[in-house]
């Protein structure tokens, strides 16, 4: 019994061992698989934890990034106010002095001006420190994760109040490069000169093509207007943060947005500025006629005289969050807050910095 079992064995044992070669292993890659699987399920487990923790602290960077865009919007609107006022103006004009062609001269450049001035100014505010505290929450979420305090207080607060250099030089550098393009677009047209909104839609037009063809163009040259040009003895860190956000504010795409912005808040202004046309319209057409007029606004035509007064309304407020229906700044300011190009920089910055 003993022998014949020896010699099945033996005249099969080639077949024996194959078969245990293939069992064990197909065990040991059976074994080798699941340890795969368990690893890249616990990868997939970590990675969905970092992204879902990275999600929720970009969530929270962006509220806190909303709130300190509408707070400087508010102080960057006072100072354009300041610097770009007409009180005086509209002061002497009430005492009909003789020069008052001239008068009205000089409230024709500033009211383009101030307009020009908000759009830019506020679309140029709110990218950059979109940017800034996305560089920050990048930061800080690396922070976080490594269990490290590299971005400490005080190196968040000389970061962040650079951009009060925007608030002083660079706001003023801005006024005086568009006024002067107001002057030259502005200088062949009359207080007489009758103004449709497609007139004034090439005005503008014109007074941003000027703007965006100089060589101080802000949209190309951001960076230029809102950081000073060096932070002094700062530290590794804020350099190295100083020197990322310069790359960012020069980069095409941050220019494209500028641009962007600055289309869609004329085109807000020519809105805002329809309406007051059509006010002003149907009130004298209402004072000549009993019922209520009927009329195409695209139609209406306005001497400028009769348009300076309408801009200067819409910029004779700043940021006002709290009044129903919103002003014209609290207009593109908001609109420039909720930008779905606006956000999506933020985003981008934030993904960069936040790995």
């Amino acid at each position: 019994m003993l022998s014949s079992i020896r010699g099945f064995l033996s005249r099969h044992r080639r077949k024996f061992i194959v078969t245990g070669v293939v069992v064990g292993g197909s065990f040991l890659i059976f074994k080798y698989a699941q340890k795969k699987l368990r690893d890249f399920q616990e990868r997939q487990a970590r990675e969905f934890l970092d992204r879902t923790q990275r999600i929720q602290y970009f969530e929270s960077q962006e509220r806190n990034c909303n709130q300190v865009i509408m707070g400087i919007s508010t102080d960057l609107c006072n100072e354009i106010l300041k610097l770009v006022n007409n009180d005086e103006l509209l002061e002497r004009l009430r005492k009909n002095p003789e020069n008052k062609i001239e008068l009205w001269e000089e409230l024709k450049i500033i009211a383009f001006t101030r307009l020009a001035v908000f759009i830019y100014a506020t679309s140029m505010l709110n990218i950059t420190l979109r940017v800034q505290m996305n560089v920050i929450g990048g930061y800080v979420y690396k922070d976080t994760i490594q269990e490290e305090n590299k971005l400490t207080d005080d190196i968040r607060e000389a970061y962040l109040s650079s951009i009060r250099h925007f608030l002083g030089d660079g706001l003023v550098n801005l006024v005086q490069l568009i006024k002067s393009k107001v002057k030259a677009i502005l200088r062949t047209q009359s207080l007489t000169t009758r103004l449709s909104l497609s007139d004034l839609e090439q005005l503008f037009w014109s007074i941003q093509m000027s703007i965006n063809s100089d060589v101080n163009d802000p949209n190309s040259k951001l960076a230029n207007y809102v950081m000073p040009s060096q932070l002094g003895n700062s530290g590794e860190i804020l350099d190295k943060m100083y020197s990322e956000t310069l790359d960012l504010l020069e980069s095409d795409d941050v220019s494209t947005i500028c641009s962007n912005n600055i289309c869609r808040g004329f085109s807000i202004a020519v809105d805002c500025i329809a309406e007051c046309m059509a006010d002003t319209v149907k009130t004298a057409l209402q004072d000549k006629a009993d019922e209520s007029p009927k009329f195409n606004v695209n139609n209406i035509e306005l001497a400028l005289a009769k348009v300076i007064p309408i801009l200067n309304g819409l910029t004779a407020k700043g940021v006002d969050s709290t009044k129903k229906p919103q002003n014209f700044v609290t207009s593109i300011v908001t609109f420039f807050l909720v930008s779905e190009k606006c956000k999506t920089l933020g985003a981008n910055v934030y993904e960069v910095f936040s790995v």
